[in-house]
Order: structure tokens, then C-alpha cells, then sequence
């Protein structure tokens, strides 16, 4: 997937513990947690940082004041008031701004500096806009608390330009529907929408365990310890629709065909955002008969079709790449159970195992790259890379 190459900093804070909060940007300045800050389940999206009386998250990048910028954050305030404060060089020399919000909910704050003018946006709507002689040096975000704040934080992203406002609605437009991709490529360019699923996230079901039926006992003895699943199973009701009889035929055959190719084929769900989304390494191994009716005229074509995917290995781990061309995704593991690599550019690195195995990719073109590890991910016993890890364990 094609990156932003404005983008400085991106702090989704999704991230799988409280020690380290993954940058998503290509600059990849990772930011740590410090003072008892947290990531809290009560978030805009997925999680967020809670600052938690005087926690912290240090973050090596410093806001550019001496260029353009865009900061985008959701903040939600303990108070009911929030403010900020634009400070310039020399003895009491500052900008100061106040705002009353709703007590305890999520607003959006964009702040924007353009050559010598500073624009702040809350909730996509103008409240400040001075110009100044020289550049800031710093800018502060406060509430009213006087021993430490518990605000929550989330989706913070800066990026090296001036976004216009229009950018700055799109930044800030909820994303609603849930987008389904082939490879890279979503459902919705070929006409295909998802109308119902099963099998996405439900409980997979588990191979028969090690049953021994002892005649002096009552009932059976059962091994439970290692559990082990089954593939799985997922279906998708679908409707395509097209502009014409002959667009339709094209656009079925062109859609079927991403589900014909030579080994698995990457199903990928977002369901809230791109952080986290749901990753499947699936094939088709039945037909799928579109529905219709052809229509006398030549105008719009729509049929419906139901999608039977099978996922071989259905317990993963999948780890980030984000980088130029030329980058390299590392990991050094350690397993003795077989596990397969799936690098997110087609290729794929089957059969590791070992003490300490590093493995190495590195990408001919710039971009962000989802990593699927599969097999039996909960037997590796160490794990380090280069890479965010967006998933420790999906199942």
C-alpha cells in the first residue's frame, strides 16, 4: 500500500502493551510510555493514551515550527474546558486560547501553521487564527486539572505540510463502512460489495485432542493443554453491480479471477481505520455462481453471489513494514514448530524454524506492508524486529 510521504509522525496507539507506542509514518519514531501513561480501552479508536495524572509519551520528533505543519489529535478532556498555548521566544511572550467543549467527549483539534499564520480547528470548525512576526517555539495543549490531567488522547498524526481544509475533513470523516481488499485492491473496484459474512471472527473450531477411554474410569481423559484448530471457514454475501451487460461479465470474471491465482490470496478487512485490520491467507476451493436477471436495456446490472474462502493456517501474527524502496523488514525468531512467512508483496519465506533465526526482506518499492506469520504462533519463544507488531496472536 502506497504511503504518505507527508507524514512525519502517526500515533494510532493501538499497540499491544503500555511500553512502546508504534509510529505508523515512515520516519518511524517510536514514542515510549513513562510516569504511569497507558493505553486505555476507552478510545476514539480501538485504544488511546491516557496521560493519567503526570504520565508521559516521549516521542523523539520535535513539531517543525521553523517550517510548515499539520498536528491532528482526538482529544477527550476530563474538564469541560480545553485550551492551548503558542509561546515565542523571549519573557512572558505567548499565545493563549480557551475553549469550552462537552464534559468528557471525544472533539478533534487540528492545528496549522502556513509561512506566518496559525490556524486551530476544533471539531472541523475555525476558532483561531492569528499571524505572527516569528516563529513559535513551542505549543502546549491544557485542561483545567492543577495536579495532572486525565485527558485521553488518540489518532495523533503531524505531517510536514499545510493541509487545506478540505484535507482536513477527509482527516477527520468517520469511517464507517467496513472495506474488504483482495491483495491490495478493495472490493468496491470491481463493483463488488459485502452485504453479510460469517466465519470472520467467530471461535475456530478445534481438531479432535488425544482422547484415552479407560474402562476403570468414569468418563474419558482428554489432552486440553495444547490446543490445536481447524481451517477456517469463511463466507461472504455479495453484490455486484455494473453499468452495463457487458461491464458486468467483465467485472465477474476480473473479480473471480483474484481468487484463482496460485497459492493463497491475502482477504483483508478494515473494519475501523487501517491500524488494525483483520488478515486472512485464504483460496477458493469451490465455484461461485452469480445470481441475475439480464435486463432488455443496457443500464445498470446487478447480481448477487455468495463467496466460500478457506484459510489453511488460521492462527497468525502480523507485524508492519513501512519504509522507502530499497527497506528491509527483519525478524529474529525462535521456534521449533515450522512457521510460514507471508511477506505482503507476494513472496513468501515457508518452513522456519529454529533457535535465533533471523530472517531478512527487503522491498523493491516504497509503501506499507502487512507481514503474516502462520503456524503455531503461541510455540515461538522469543521474537524481535524492525517491524510495528499490529497482532501478537489472530485467530
Amino acid at each position: 500500500m502506497a504511503i504518505d510521504t507527508n507524514l512525519r509522525l502517526h500515533f494510532p496507539f493501538d499497540d499491544p502493551d503500555d511500553t512502546t507506542v508504534y509510529d505508523y509514518s515512515q520516519t518511524r519514531e517510536d514514542g515510549i510510555l513513562s510516569n504511569g501513561a497507558y493505553l486505555s480501552k476507552d478510545a476514539k479508536f480501538g485504544k488511546a493514551l491516557a496521560i493519567n495524572g503526570t504520565g508521559e509519551c516521549q516521542v523523539p520528533t520535535a513539531i517543525p515550527f521553523n517550517s510548515d505543519f499539520t498536528l491532528l489529535m482526538y482529544v477527550r478532556p476530563f474538564l469541560g474546558r480545553i485550551g492551548w498555548l503558542l509561546n515565542f521566544s523571549g519573557i512572558n511572550n505567548y499565545i493563549e486560547k480557551w475553549e469550552d467543549v462537552q464534559l468528557r467527549q471525544w472533539i478533534s483539534l487540528v492545528f496549522v501553521k502556513e509561512g506566518s499564520k496559525f490556524t486551530t480547528y476544533l471539531n472541523s470548525n475555525i476558532v483561531q487564527e492569528i499571524f505572527f512576526d516569528s516563529n513559535p517555539i513551542g505549543l502546549s495543549l491544557n485542561d483545567e486539572s492543577l495536579y495532572g490531567t486525565e485527558a485521553l488522547i488518540d489518532e495523533v498524526m503531524m505531517f510536514d505540510k499545510a493541509k487545506t481544509f478540505a484535507e482536513i475533513l477527509k482527516l477527520n470523516e468517520d469511517k464507517k463502512d467496513v472495506e474488504y481488499f483482495v491483495g491490495n485492491r478493495n472490493f468496491k473496484e470491481f463493483g463488488v460489495h459485502v452485504s453479510g459474512s460469517s466465519g470472520i471472527i467467530g471461535m475456530l473450531e478445534r481438531k479432535e485432542p488425544l482422547t484415552v477411554d479407560w474402562d476403570s474410569y468414569h468418563g474419558v481423559v482428554v489432552d486440553t493443554k495444547r490446543p490445536r484448530y481447524k481451517e477456517r471457514i469463511i463466507t461472504l454475501d455479495c453484490f455486484i453491480e455494473a453499468s452495463s451487460k457487458t461491464n458486468f461479465v467483465e467485472w465477474v470474471q476480473l473479480f473471480m479471477s483474484q481468487f484463482q491465482k496460485p497459492d493463497t490470496q491475502r482477504l483483508k478487512i478494515e473494519y475501523d481505520g487501517r491500524t488494525k485490520p483483520l488478515y486472512y491467507e485464504v483460496f477458493s476451493q469451490s465455484g461461485s455462481d452469480v445470481e441475475k436477471n439480464w435486463t432488455y436495456d443496457n443500464d445498470l446490472m446487478v447480481g448477487t453471489f455468495r463467496l466460500t474462502l478457506i484459510e489453511p493456517e488460521p492462527v497468525k501474527r502480523v507485524i508492519r513494514h513501512i519504509g522507502g524502496a530499497g527497506s528491509t523488514a527483519s525478524m529474529t525468531l525462535s521456534s521449533h514448530k515450522l512457521l510460514n512467512i507471508f511477506w505482503g508483496d507476494g513472496t513468501i519465506t515457508r518452513n522456519v524454524s529454529g533457535s535465533e533465526v533471523t530472517q531478512n526482506h527487503t522491498y523493491t518499492e516504497a509503501g506499507e506492508y502487512d507481514i503474516v506469520i502462520t503456524g503455531v504462533i503461541e510455540d515461538i519463544t522469543s521474537f524481535t524486529t524492525n517491524a510495528i507488531v499490529v497482532w501478537n496472536k489472530l485467530l
